[in-house]
């Protein structure tokens, strides 16, 4: 009982911080980037028309339509792209572009035989008609998903010069009938996977930076402690179970050690310990509740949450010198703090009259900028190419859902609405 008074306490402070496929290339052309970043950037002007079948039966055409509208819900997701809707054209892959000012078209072709199917896709220039890129997947109909995100990814790449994150996947806690537990999906929301069934109370869940293991805490044994399950595999081990808490996991970037909150010795402090529990250093020793780490790109520095000046506040640590510095001073609770891949802004949660809103903040310091201002928005996760934030908000109502923008606050849309609320989502690499 007093190990669970004292997570409760530290709890608050930190929630509220808180197939196979086969690819053969068809095409090397020599790749256009854009600059995205220029702030007079446009966006690009692309068709996806929907995908020739054969045979050519009704079930099968949509399937045709199907991988199409995947592919351009993917490139709108990613803020590139100016999607021509098929209707204006008919769906036709052989449409007069010219009417259009088109810059790019894809084009598909898709065989089936009974539940396996064939798609062909190329992404083409109509400047020149070259092929910039081609990809024929091989898989079952469920796989179908799968091959629009692998060439999505490639088309952003072709385009930008840089991944996207269609291969990325999300993972986050979802609550059912009073159990909470670990469940993924896909980027976009679809795929909604249970991970862990410990028929009881799971938190923060965190995928590796390699994309191999989720860590999460558990209170499956009554007290929470840490667990690592292997994705592929499905195994799962547990990582760290002293006494007192056991929460807050963040990956390091090399995806062999952790940085994670233990009271082993009383105050909730940051360790780092290896893949097997073992510890390797004590980076924080009071005053005052230190959890929420993160680090940053080059594993460098270490950003956490730490009440040590009597309110939670967001506090910078090098981890060469051991110098710690504080870097939010507006508003008296600010929480979760999470390190942008590019790295160079920090997300937050920070308190403004009674609900928390979503902010960012330079790793040195200076004037916090709002993105959310409606409902009460928590726990923000980078995507994996630093250019998107997905968090966790109240605005449609009770229970929460999560919900995606752009960095700069721009484009902010639902993502998933799950169960009885989702809570602490962590976005993964691009690797899946």
């Amino acid at each position: 009982m007093t190990e669970y008074k004292a997570f409760t306490k530290t709890f608050f402070l930190w929630i509220f911080s808180l197939f196979l496929l086969t690819a053969v290339p068809e095409a090397a052309h020599s790749r256009i980037y854009v600059d995205i970043t220029s702030p007079y950037f446009q966006k690009i002007p692309i068709a996806v028309p929907y995908a020739k079948t054969s045979p050519g039966t009704f079930e099968n055409d949509l399937l045709g339509r199907k991988i199409s509208d995947i592919l351009s819900n993917d490139l709108k997701f990613h803020g590139f792209f100016s999607v021509l809707e098929p209707e204006r054209y008919g769906g036709r892959a052989d449409a007069d572009w010219s009417k259009f000012r088109m810059n790019y078209v894809v084009r598909g072709t898709l065989w089936r035989s009974g539940k396996s199917v064939i798609a062909e896709l190329k992404l083409i220039d109509l400047a020149n008609g070259s092929v910039i890129e081609g990809r024929r997947y091989k898989g079952d109909i469920k796989a179908l998903r799968a091959m629009a995100h692998r060439f999505s990814n490639l088309i952003v790449e072709a385009i930008t010069g840089e991944s996207g994150v269609s291969l990325s996947k999300l993972t986050f806690v979802a609550q059912k009938n009073r159990i909470r537990e670990v469940y993924s999906s896909d980027f976009d929301g679809f795929n909604v996977k249970r991970e862990t069934f410990d028929m009881g109370i799971t938190l923060s869940p965190r995928y590796s930076p390699d994309g191999r293991y989720v860590v999460y805490t558990s209170f499956r044994t009554g007290k929470p402690c840490l667990y690592i399950k292997d994705i592929k595999t499905g195994e799962i081990h547990r990582l760290t179970a002293f006494s007192g808490l056991n929460i807050a996991p963040a990956w390091h970037p090399d995806s062999k050690r952790l940085a994670v909150t233990l009271s082993k010795d009383g105050n909730p402090d940051i360790y780092v310990v290896d893949l097997n529990g073992k510890i390797q250093a004590k980076l924080t020793n009071g005053p005052g509740i230190n959890v929420s780490p993160t680090w940053s790109p080059n594993g460098k520095r270490l950003a956490f949450v730490s009440d040590r000046t009597g309110s939670p506040q967001i506090y910078v640590m090098d981890l060469q010198d051991g110098s710690v510095r504080r870097i939010t001073y507006r508003g008296s609770y600010n929480t979760d703090p999470q390190w942008s891949p590019r790295g160079d802004r920090i997300a937050y949660s920070g308190r403004i009259d009674g609900q928390f809103q979503v902010f960012t903040v330079a790793p040195e310091g200076g004037d916090p900028v709002q993105l959310t201002f409606k409902g009460s928005n928590e726990n923000p996760s980078w995507s994996p190419d630093g250019r998107q934030i997905m968090y966790s908000s109240t605005r449609l109502g009770r229970y929460k859902a999560l919900f995606v923008m752009f960095a700069n606050g721009t484009g902010q849309r639902m993502l998933l609405h799950f169960a009885k609320g989702v809570t602490t989502p962590h976005w993964g690499p691009n690797r899946f």
